[in-house]
């Protein structure tokens, strides 16, 4: 009666650290680790050792340290090999638990069992994890390359068809055409030649600005100098915008050129949010060391928690469509003003619409 009652409860100890071992590899990432520590608490051992073979199957590599690697180890110095463990549980041909600390009894072998069988299935999820985690950004880039070749195409299409309809109309002879249609036609033509330009021109300082090749030249810039400047590029659009700034304001720091690309592309994208006979407002004003450009638009905004998403390439937020554009100019924008030294971001239009806030230092700022 005694020996059963023995038995009876090491049976249910058995069952209870048994039962522990299904909830294991659900626990993260910690699971393999976690799971050869218990195992090593359980049996008091020194340490607790998953080892892999590395290449085939040989007679000798039970002795062989260079034949196999550790995978996963707990405790003490590890074991290096199956031979230099007290004991081992062979799981397949590839992995092998050892174990260090003491010799097992024939009745703990059922349990080691367990523990070794669990262990060879966190680590396949724990290397599966792995293998997830580094095809997410492959499976990312793949997603913003396809991105790219479909809006690329759709908006290099658009212009180039508009500028030569309007052109191939133009030199038609079918059609005698009234000084008003010669006009509408020719302003047809250069809008769409301007958005194929600054298309072009986004990708090509976006890859530099990638790639850390893009050149600056910063120098003290006189706002009111280069904010109509940026307004006469818009062309055709450029009748949608009134801008007000101070011939008081100080000079910024900054590459001129590109200081004008970040002011066309965030205008260029207030204009097309704002309804009709609704003007973009452009304002300048002093905080500090840094002056705050402000694009005011009355479309109809962003949630403020997609604030940060509309600087993703190729986010278009509140199209209808997916085939509208490229949506890199938000993005060039931000990268650029960074690059500069200075920030973009986003604001809620008081009574509706998107304020897009760009702040750039001063020069006397920058000296100090």
């Amino acid at each position: 009666a005694a020996r059963r009652t023995r038995e009876a409860a090491r049976a249910g100890a058995d069952a209870e650290v048994l039962s522990t071992l299904a909830g294991h590899v659900l626990r993260g990432e910690s699971a393999l680790p976690s799971l050869l520590a218990r195992l090593r608490e359980t049996f008091t051992l020194t340490s607790v050792t998953l080892l892999e073979r590395i290449g085939e199957p040989a007679p000798d590599d039970q002795s062989d340290p260079e034949a196999w690697r550790i995978a996963a180890t707990s405790g003490g110095p590890p074991c290096t090999c199956p031979a230099a463990a007290d004991a081992d549980v062979v799981i397949d041909e590839r992995l092998v638990l050892a174990v260090r600390g003491r010799l097992l009894e024939a009745s703990d072998r059922r349990v080691l069992e367990a523990f070794a069988a669990e262990a060879a299935v966190a680590l396949r999820q724990e290397r599966l994890r792995r293998e997830a985690d580094l095809a997410g950004p492959l499976a990312e880039t793949d997603r913003m390359r396809t991105a790219l070749l479909a809006a690329v195409s759709h908006d290099l299409r658009t212009p180039l068809a508009s500028a030569r309809l309007a052109v191939e109309s133009l030199r038609g002879t079918e059609i005698e055409w009234s000084a008003e249609d010669r006009e509408e036609l020719l302003a047809t033509a250069d809008e769409s030649l301007l958005k194929l330009d600054r298309l072009v021109a986004n990708l090509l300082d976006m890859s530099r600005l990638q790639a850390g090749v893009l050149g600056l030249t910063l120098q003290p810039v006189a706002l009111e100098e280069v904010i109509p400047r940026s307004i006469d590029d818009l062309g055709p659009l450029r009748d949608r915008v009134e801008g007000e700034v101070s011939v008081d304001l100080p000079e910024v720091v900054a590459d001129s050129a590109l200081l004008e690309r970040i002011l066309v592309n965030v205008m260029s994208n207030a204009v097309r949010y704002s309804p009709a006979g609704k003007k973009v407002l452009i304002t300048a004003s002093r905080h500090g060391d840094h002056v705050e450009i402000r694009v005011v638009d009355r479309g109809p905004g962003i949630p403020a928690e997609a604030h940060d998403r509309v600087f993703l390439p190729f986010q278009r937020l509140g199209d209808r469509d997916n085939h509208t554009g490229v949506g890199l100019g938000l993005a060039l924008s931000r990268g650029l003003a960074e690059a500069m030294g200075g920030t973009l971001t986003p604001d809620e239009t008081p009574g509706g619409g998107l304020t897009m806030v760009l702040a750039l230092p001063t020069s006397s700022g920058a000296r100090a």
